[in-house]
């Protein structure tokens, strides 16, 4: 049986200038809504973070181009249930042709992004995107509401991963929004996952190097199954509609913006990792005391990536020596003397040695939806997170079955 830690809010609402809608076009088998747009008036700077898959998606190659070009964007077309990955030139064109559907309807006044999620190697069904995209296009207006749009994105998710923040900055409101997708396929960088994080602030071109630094932080450090996919986008649009400028902000304000902004991020990531594909836990893996940042974060990805371990999680079983023979083989540099390793806030290794400990007690804890693993490497200062979810029967059930 799946279990799930409390969803995200879902009556979450746009920033100021923002709105989305959802529907359903018949892409996917089952009726749900597959076709979804956000605009934003003005059109918004963009920034955007992608899989770094050798085969990635037709729609990743043009976001790329898109952004690479500067332009503001005004609007995001998303479908899922069908990936257009590895779809050859005819899904470039069709990328282009979607495009191209959307600004003749008029309703397009600057850049436009698109995202696909699904099956890999299956065709666009254009007919049914463009029917879609008029669906919503002939609405008079969007929804302030992110929930029809985040429906639409969503393929074997099983609750909404939405959040917002708002916090007063320079005398004046400022707003931010986001929505992900994503339960399977899961591994940095980045995963089947989607997100699209929205602000009112103006922010300016060279913030592009602080997103990317959050998104190291968050989407690129979760793991649910170690499959880097072919679609993963992060998206953030920040269209200036409160007012706000970042740049004449004090350092304190623009301080905390960033401060929300990876709260917003992380919350979004973790929501996916909660939602594994058969997942039962939330398991954080803390990697202290390397000698550097891509030492610990080689730790923490091998550990999560680990079936051994994640099963062990399932099982409720502390087994410590997986986590140990994953960070010995992980790369990274480590000696067993100065290691110290803690489950659920239990230590149970340091000095090279076991330690006693109450394992009435530790299976207890491990009971837990949110579960951790610490390892504290006695060598440096460097730290970081992953966040990953154990492996249960039900992974296998519903990748077995992915297609049908």
């Amino acid at each position: 049986m799946q279990i799930h830690a409390t969803p995200l809010a879902s009556d979450v609402g746009f920033p100021l200038g923002f709105s989305g809608l959802g529907t359903a076009a018949g892409i996917k088998k089952n009726g749900n809504p597959d076709v979804g747009l956000l605009r934003s008036q003005p059109p918004a700077r963009a920034f955007g973070a992608f899989t770094l898959n050798a085969a990635a998606a037709a729609p990743v190659v043009y976001c790329r181009e898109v952004l690479a070009s500067g332009q503001p964007v005004s609007c995001i077309v998303v479908n899922s249930g069908c990936a257009n990955a590895a779809t050859g030139p005819q899904g470039y064109q069709d990328v282009l042709d979607t495009v191209a559907h959307l600004r003749s309807t008029g309703a397009v006044d600057g850049g436009v992004l698109v995202s696909s999620t699904g099956v890999i190697g299956e065709p666009l069904p254009m007919d049914k995107l463009k029917a879609g995209i008029d669906a919503l296009t002939a609405s008079a207006s969007g929804s302030n509401a992110f929930a029809p749009f985040h429906q639409a994105i969503m393929t074997t998710d099983t609750f909404a991963k939405v959040s917002q923040k708002s916090l007063s900055l320079g005398g004046r409101e400022v707003r931010l929004g986001g929505a992900s997708k994503g339960a399977g396929m899961i591994c940095p960088n980045m995963a089947t996952m989607l997100a699209y994080l929205t602000t009112d602030i103006d922010l300016p071109s060279d913030y592009n190097t602080r997103f990317q630094a959050v998104v190291e932080r968050t989407f690129n450090s979760i793991s649910v199954d170690g499959d880097m996919s072919t679609n993963d986008t992060v998206i953030l649009l920040a269209n200036g509609a409160s007012g706000v400028s970042y740049v004449s902000l004090a350092a304190a304000d623009q301080s905390a913006f960033d401060t929300a902004l990876a709260d917003l991020m992380r919350e979004l990531a973790q929501a996916i990792v909660r939602d594994g594909e058969g997942a039962t836990k939330l398991i954080a893996v803390e990697v202290v005391g390397a000698v550097s940042e891509a030492d610990a974060k080689a730790i923490g990805r091998a550990v999560s990536n680990s079936p051994l371990v994640k099963t062990a999680f399932f099982g409720g079983d502390a087994n410590w020596g997986r986590v140990l023979a994953a960070a010995g083989y992980s790369g990274a540099k480590l000696t067993m003397e100065s290691l110290s390793l803690e489950f659920c806030g239990v230590k149970v290794f340091e000095g090279g040695m076991p330690l006693p400990r109450d394992e009435e007690d530790l299976a207890e804890r491990m009971k837990a939806r949110d579960v951790s693993v610490r390892l504290d490497l006695g060598l440096g200062q460097a730290s970081w997170t992953y966040w990953t979810c154990d492996f249960s029967y039900d992974y296998v059930k519903i990748n077995g079955s992915y297609r049908s």
